[in-house]
């Protein structure tokens, strides 16, 4: 199965960089402005392209990623006026002596829909002064700036051609467009480059062979009908596969998957590089973008992947037709949030659009919403990645994503006595991961009713963080060792919950719990879980502490106890072997916080453990393997 690659951090997406041709006729980059000759037509108040930096040519909305150098753009969330024609052109350039050109540039253009106006943007030229144009391609949308490659021979032969930058606005109030890095070229004939390696970045032996695959591109001026695909693994004999019958045009795409797996028989780290030779039986010219090279994992085990489904919406916001019914149809035929599903479904209420009165919004809510940079309702973030479900709502990118092997376990259950809320979770690392590794607890309802809002009712919707907004931080976890969190919360229950409130509308009999771990840096989620509901009472430990951990586990010579006692509280801890024999005992009396054991078990034989937290009297059990 194909993998969608600008959705996850776990499989491979490496882009090779562009080559310029042989020889280049024109360039621009527009680090000294508008270049002199250029001219605009644009109905816009605000004088329609500028240049600058992007400080300068952002706005709230359109939030324009810095390239490292000034280029140029038009912005029509600043401006909101009329961008619905509007031209960039260039000077008149002598093309007469040539027969194949090409153009490459980078652009920043979102390409979306927003209250029914979609934006557009393309490339085009004139022979007649701008009395008639030509479109040769439309601008490819990306969600930063994206390498567009074009064929503008049909302009080649003239001696009085003018490009030109078209944005239109769709008559609405959109974003905007982006340029940067301008070359006109003349390509090579014989340039074919690997682009992309559609593998993960971690296998388990017990989901190979693996297929390799990928993506190549003809950067070339001739179209290729021929060519040898090789890979080799860690240096060695090339594997190679030769395909005939093709017909990829210059600048065109072909999908290849490699008529030989690769099947590792043993773990460790491995250094994939696939290449592309004998092109129409002769030698690629260009050999600077030939090579994509790769390292893939390989450990003893991976599991699957469930997915962390959130968006953002707000009552206030009339839900757009890809969403609602849409988006929530295709969570329901997943049965997301079922103990079967591998799908987790989280809405945060924001509070815009006007009036800004979501009730269900509040400030842990507008807190993941920094965390994942999200500056629109409704949005969605799959996993951690900014997804394609916002243009093209599809079970194909949910199953490329299901794909994915994972490489940490993840267990929880949670329980409740009264609005006393307890969640256990445990966290097993099928390899060594990071050192910034985060659990969040979130506490959501299934389903609420906004008598106001632009629909009547909401599910899903997040109430709560049990450890706060910025979760528990485990820290790094070795390959093999698991982690032991609990965390309680008290929830308050109200008729008519107000905006900022963390209250729920009914309560338990209306709760879930989705647990996930993440990566804080990247914010890539590594897995979900819906936590189970247990139906035995919450300890009475909730009075005493907020959370207990023990780890690492399995343990070697010291095995660390973390516990946030709610007062000063008198502790005992014992830990107990498989025989039921207490081995090593704790007391002492601690100050209200985290406070934390480290308990030398250097002496201990290597096995299974049981360590009883005894806080005033209450007790809870955790255990703890310790391996030597």
């Amino acid at each position: 199965m194909k993998k969608l690659l600008f959705l996850l951090a776990a499989c491979f997406a490496t882009s090779i960089g562009f080559a310029q041709g042989q020889s280049t006729i024109y360039s621009w980059d527009f680090n000294n402005g508008i270049p002199n000759g250029w001219t605009q037509i644009t109905n816009a108040t605000d004088n329609g392209f500028a240049a600058g930096d992007s400080a300068s040519l952002s706005s709230q909305y359109f939030e324009i990623t810095n390239p490292g150098s000034n280029f140029i753009a038009t912005n029509d969330d600043e401006c909101d006026c009329n961008k619905s024609d509007e031209y960039l052109i260039t000077d008149t350039l002598d093309l007469s002596s040539y027969s194949v050109l090409h153009v490459t540039f980078r652009s920043f253009f979102l390409g979306e829909t927003h209250q029914g106006a979609t934006e557009a943007a393309e490339f085009l030229y004139t022979t007649n002064g701008g009395s008639s144009w030509t479109s040769l391609a439309d601008i490819v949308p990306g969600v930063d700036w994206t390498s567009q490659w074009i064929d503008v021979s049909a302009a080649c032969g003239n001696s009085n051609v003018q490009f030109a930058f078209n944005y239109q606005d769709g008559g609405g109030w959109l974003y905007g467009l982006g340029i940067d890095d301008f070359s006109i070229f003349a390509p090579y004939n014989f340039d074919v480059s690997i682009e992309s390696l559609e593998m993960f970045s971690v296998y388990g032996l017990n989901n190979v062979p693996a297929t390799v695959e990928g993506t190549l591109i003809n950067y070339g001026g001739s179209t290729i009908s021929s060519l040898t695909l090789n890979y080799s693994i860690n240096g060695g004999t090339a594997v190679t596969d030769n395909l005939t019958g093709l017909s990829i045009a210059p600048y065109g795409t072909y999908s290849f998957s490699h008529s030989t797996n690769w099947n590792p028989s043993s773990t460790g780290n491995y250094d994939v590089r696939i290449w592309a030779s004998a092109l129409n039986g002769t030698y690629d010219q260009n050999n600077s973008n030939d090579t994509l090279k790769s390292n893939i994992e390989v450990i003893t085990l991976s599991a699957e992947k469930t997915i962390l489904a959130e968006s953002f919406i707000s009552s206030t916001t009339p839900i757009f037709s890809w969403y609602n019914p849409t988006y929530l149809n295709l969570l329901n035929s997943n049965s997301a949030n079922s103990s079967n599903s591998r799908i987790n479904s989280v809405n945060y209420h924001m509070n815009w659009p006007q009036p800004n009165n979501d009730p269900a919004y509040n400030s842990e809510a507008y807190d993941r919403r920094m965390q994942l940079n999200i500056n629109a309702t409704p949005d969605i973030v799959l996993s951690g990645f900014n997804s394609n479900l916002n243009f093209s709502p599809t079970q194909l990118e949910l199953d490329d994503m299901l794909s994915v092997p994972a490489i940490v376990e993840l267990e929880a259950s949670w329980g409740f006595t009264g609005t006393y809320i307890q969640c256990d979770a445990e966290v097993k690392a099928l390899t060594d991961i990071g050192n910034d590794i985060v659990l969040h607890m979130a506490m959501i309802e299934k389903s609420i009713n906004i008598s106001n809002g632009a629909d009547t009712s909401y599910s899903n919707v997040f109430r709560k963080f049990m450890d706060g907004s910025s979760g528990h931080l485990i820290g790094s976890m070795n390959s093999g060792s698991t982690y032991n969190h609990y965390a309680n919360s008290t929830i308050t229950v109200s008729s008519a919950p107000a905006q900022g409130s963390f209250d729920f509308w009914i309560g338990t009999s209306n709760m879930e719990i989705i647990v996930w771990v993440e990566k804080s840096s990247t914010r890539e989620v590594l897995q979900a879980a819906l936590a189970q509901y247990t139906t035995s009472e919450v300890s009475e430990m909730d009075d005493m502490a907020r959370y207990i951990a023990v780890y690492p586990n399995p343990a070697n010579e010291v095995a660390g106890v973390e516990i946030d006692l709610i007062d000063r509280s008198d502790v005992t801890l014992n830990v107990v072997n498989a025989m039921g024999q207490t081995v090593l005992v704790e007391v002492t009396a601690l100050d209200a916080g985290v406070q934390k054991f480290n308990l030398n078990t250097a002496g201990l034989s290597a096995g299974l453990y049981f360590i009883n937290v005894n806080v005033n009297g209450v007790s809870k059990t955790l255990h703890v393997n310790i391996a030597h």
